[in-house]
């Protein structure tokens, strides 16, 4: 099984935030920690970014993170009654999940979400989407986790000792 990972950044890869300098973007950093974590996922299917954050902050994630692969991004678009629902960015995510098959681009067999905001409607969605989905909700203190990582490999059968 090869998962699309969607994968949220505040709140679970919890970067450390350093302000540009003279007009350059702001860059996300993360930990030595957390870019292992993320490198052992993209291992097991293609990343791609569900997050507010502009693309030259995530391209700072990318360039930490060395991937073999570019990642993907969700474009989220929050309408003001999409922040009073309990995942705010499951609208979003649908749509472009329904883009890609329509433009063919959908090349995997499964959905990873990770997320520290996935609610009961996310839950429902999953239930009843056509390809299997995990959902793995990082408490947004400690975000992503080894046992969050463990869950994907579990799922895609593709562990650290194969």
């Amino acid at each position: 099984m090869k998962p699309i990972i969607l994968l949220d950044v505040d709140g679970v890869l919890n970067p450390v935030v350093r302000p540009g300098r003279e007009g350059d973007p702001t860059e996300l950093v993360l930990s030595d920690g957390t870019v292992s974590l993320v490198r052992r996922l993209a291992r097991c299917g293609r990343i791609a970014w569900v997050s507010t954050w502009p693309g030259d902050s995530t391209a700072s994630l990318e360039s930490q993170l060395q991937l073999d692969e570019e990642p993907l991004r969700v474009t989220v678009s929050m309408r003001a009654e999409d922040i009073e629902e309990p995942t705010p960015k499951l609208r979003s995510v649908r749509r472009w999940l329904a883009t890609m098959e329509l433009l063919g681009k959908a090349d995997w067999d499964a959905v990873v979400w990770i997320d520290d905001v996935l609610g009961s409607d996310a839950r429902e969605w999953a239930h009843n989407h056509h390809q299997p989905v995990l959902l793995e909700k990082p408490a947004p203190a400690q975000g992503l986790s080894e046992v969050h990582v463990v869950a994907v490999e579990v799922l895609t059968n593709d562990s650290p000792d194969d």
